[in-house]
């Protein structure tokens, strides 16, 4: 059996000339080069955490099912009981926030949906790692822009060196977070994170490197002028040990110097914020919410303030441009293996930052009403109006009847009288 050695990715342990131990994270070069997307997302310190806030957001949806003839929603769904409880190991919010974490790493998330053979609903759904999947010999050489069903039938593997299970592509759902078909292989997306990487790698590198500044920052220098009665080679060394590794408050540990030299001492401070490092990391910081569509009024790392009305009309916004919009792709991959007479929905409005557009919707409405009745006094036909106004043109109408006066009939003020 061949063996073959692990390639090291992490930072070496080394010692300085003073005796100090550490690690060094440049040693070896760039120590993120052979990490997969997927676990960069898990390990960077302003990357892993704002992925969390998007698919944690995500993770909150609801979800209905509608009758395609009525419009009417059903109360219960097989889909609906998948969701609920999608595999033994994860509950729904689970399911969705590795779903969407996935998708953003890996630019695409692929979900098995495990069927009890014979049946056609799932009994499970599982979101695998893509790096697992081995697709079959030959595969990305095939013409997919045609429509042979040969092709879902194909089968991968996936993790061949654990699970080693084989599924066929028909029974795998693909989630998508950049356009796909952009390759041979029709199922393969770049992920976001391809572009990122050189961000992301200087930030790491900009807290390595204040890291080292912290614990070599304080150092002293000291020197002698060169009339002064010079160290000796045995009175240097003991003065370079009392200094670099004698420090302390112990009993034996001492600062004292005690020599016939003419010695200046000059301390080697280095002001952190002199060297920008931590504006580095904003500003990195600032590209990778940027890359993740995050306002800065809902997450920032430059500490400024935002007032709360700004912040609820991001967040607002937010969630209905970005997260409605991967949620409504989402659905609409497990609606393209519905029973065409029912329809999965999705929704964010239960959500309470949601509440604050409901008035303004009411408003709209009432608008919208008040629009309707006044077309429908002058004459205008029923289906012309709500058209206009914007409602469904097939709504019923109740029989709008209204005297001279503009009272509605069959209604009295107190000042008039019933008439005999």
């Amino acid at each position: 059996m061949k063996l073959s050695l692990p390639k090291i990715t992490w930072p070496s342990w080394t010692r300085n000339e003073s005796g100090e131990n550490f690690y060094d994270m440049t040693a070896i070069g760039d120590w993120t080069s052979s990490m997969s997307n997927l676990e960069l997302a898990q390990k960077h310190p302003i990357l892993t955490p704002a992925i969390l806030f998007v698919s944690k957001l995500f993770s909150q949806a609801e979800f209905s099912v509608v009758r395609n003839s009525t419009g009417k929603e059903i109360a219960e769904h097989d889909l609906l009981k998948i969701l609920r409880k999608p595999n033994n190991y994860q509950t729904r919010e689970d399911f969705l926030e590795t779903l969407m974490f996935i998708m953003i790493a890996q630019g695409v998330a692929v979900v098995y949906s495990k069927k009890i053979i014979g049946f056609d609903n799932p009994e499970s759904l599982f979101v695998l790692n893509y790096d697992l999947i081995e697709w079959p010999s030959g595969f990305n050489e095939e013409s997919f822009r045609s429509n042979k069903a040969s092709i879902m039938e194909n089968k991968i593997i996936y993790d061949k060196d654990g699970e080693n299970i084989s599924i066929k592509i028909k029974d795998l759902l693909f989630f998508y977070d950049l356009p796909n078909m952009m390759h041979k292989n029709p199922f393969k997306v770049v992920s976001r994170i391809e572009g990122l990487r050189q961000t992301l790698i200087n930030t790491l590198d900009s807290m390595v490197a204040k890291n080292i500044i912290l614990k070599s920052n304080g150092k002293e220098l000291i020197t002698g002028k060169k009339e002064s009665f010079p160290l000796g080679v045995a009175e240097k060394r003991d003065i370079e040990n009392i200094f670099n590794s004698k420090l302390g408050l112990s009993f034996s540990r001492k600062r004292g110097v005690v020599t016939q030299a003419d010695l200046t001492w000059k301390s080697m401070h280095i002001a952190l914020r002199d060297l920008g490092l931590d504006e580095s990391v904003k500003v990195d910081g600032n590209l990778i919410y940027t890359a993740l569509h995050i306002p800065k009024d809902i997450l920032s790392l430059e500490a400024k303030k935002t007032t709360y009305n700004n912040f609820k009309e991001s967040m607002v916004s937010y969630v209905q441009n970005e997260m409605q919009s991967s949620l409504n792709s989402a659905v609409a991959v497990f609606n393209r293996d519905l029973d065409l007479k029912y329809t999965l929905k999705g929704s964010f409005e239960h959500l309470p930052i949601m509440q604050f557009i409901l008035k303004e919707r009411y408003e709209v409405i009432t608008l919208k009403a008040g629009a309707l009745k006044a077309l429908l006094l002058v004459g205008v036909p029923e289906e012309d109006a709500l058209r206009i106004c914007g409602f469904d043109s097939t709504m019923q109408l109740n029989e709008l009847k209204l005297e001279n006066n503009g009272n509605e009939q069959g209604k009295q003020t107190e000042s008039q009288p019933p008439t005999s």
